[in-house]
């Protein structure tokens, strides 16, 4: 079994965002959430906003263009008070006004779209090519509980536990080896490089990865190239037989927090497409690990990944990785890559400098 590991070090360098998108994500986001704290019109409740979905959760992939941010409101979500469908409406009217409060003159000049969505206003920088969604919550208890997000077409609160996915993230990442994160991270990077179109959303990925860690469907203690292989025979065994079920059949996949299907509307035409997907990631996967030859399973890996993200010559990374492996000199991000420098961003853990140098004389 080739394991290639240097080679994957290589590839989850490649899908990082880049530094620019990490930089939009960080000074975009706070302008908007600070113009909404302070409208007299929209009122909020402390804390006003806090960060969520795949940014927060140190999950990104590839070419990071979006940022979601929950931003809390005060009513009473059983009562539907505020209205779902008019808060959307108010919050819409106010983010208009946007441009003008950042000191454009209008939306030429400012280069911003707004627009509402299902259960958020959607606020695009069109000249960075960034996206912010920011959803309306209702928290009773805090964001770090079960809050209510509206929903415009039924016209209701619904209920959600973002910032518990997040924290239950972290802990599975912490008990697993900081394997989680990276197998998460390698299942979004083969979606977005497989499908064009019809893709599955994150949060749908992020849930089966969790569902199949869960219910120990994964071997943890394996490497992330096994682990990669299991998880994606493990969806496919799951769901396979809908495929022949009926013309409409569509997974259920659970919400990690709550329970209910987080997949309701996910067609079958697309759900077939990515099943077709997942079948021969597992098969190209397996035969990867099950060759003799080395350049056989680098092949087949290239084949799920990319070719510019697998790289086949990895003889120079390979003598940088040994050199910034060195104690005191090094550190350690949240997906377990051992980096050279410190971080632009994220979490990271510097290693520890020794005074060792060499055998002990008696």
């Amino acid at each position: 079994m080739f394991l290639l590991i240097t080679h994957f070090e290589e590839l989850f360098k490649n899908i990082q965002p880049p530094q620019e998108r990490f930089n939009a994500a960080r000074d975009l986001p706070p302008l908007v959430r600070n113009y909404i704290a302070e409208s007299k019109e929209f009122p909020t409740v402390a804390p006003h906003s806090r960060l969520a979905g795949s940014y927060a959760q140190h999950m990104a992939a590839g070419d990071v263009k979006d940022v979601d941010t929950l931003v809390r409101v005060p009513g009473d979500p059983k009562a539907n008070e505020p209205e779902a469908k008019r808060l959307i409406q108010e919050m819409k009217k106010l983010l208009d006004g946007l441009p003008e409060a950042l000191g454009y003159e209008g939306y030429a000049e400012a280069k911003i779209e707004v627009e509402r969505a299902r259960r958020s206003v959607h606020v695009c920088f069109k000249d960075k090519d960034f996206h912010l969604d920011f959803v309306p919550c209702i928290a009773p208890d805090g964001f770090e509980s079960v809050l209510y997000v509206p929903d415009r077409g039924f016209n209701k609160w619904i209920a959600s536990h973002p910032i518990g996915y997040i924290n239950l993230l972290n802990e599975l990442q912490e008990k697993y080896d900081c394997k989680v994160k990276p197998l998460g991270k390698l299942l979004k990077h083969f979606r977005d490089y497989q499908m064009e179109n019809r893709k599955p959303k994150s949060y749908w990925l992020g849930a089966l990865l969790v569902y199949h860690i869960q219910k120990n469907s994964l071997d943890m203690t394996q490497p992330l190239a096994v682990l990669f292989h299991d998880l994606l025979n493990a969806i496919y065994c799951q769901y396979d037989h809908l495929l022949w079920l009926s013309d409409d059949a569509t997974p259920n996949i659970p919400d990690p927090m709550l329970g209910h299907n987080v997949s309701w509307n996910w067609s079958h035409t697309h759900f077939e497409t990515f099943m077709r997907r997942i079948d021969e990631g597992r098969r190209w996967a397996a035969k990867a690990l099950e060759t003799d030859k080395r350049e056989i399973a680098i092949e087949y890996w290239q084949r799920i990944f990319g070719e510019e993200y697998f790289p086949s010559d990895v003889e120079v990374a390979a003598a940088q990785l040994a050199n910034k492996g060195l104690p005191g000199k090094s550190y350690v991000s949240d997906t377990g890559l051992v980096l050279s420098s410190q971080p632009a961003s994220g979490m990271y853990t510097p290693t520890i400098a020794t005074k060792f140098h060499g055998t002990e004389q008696g």
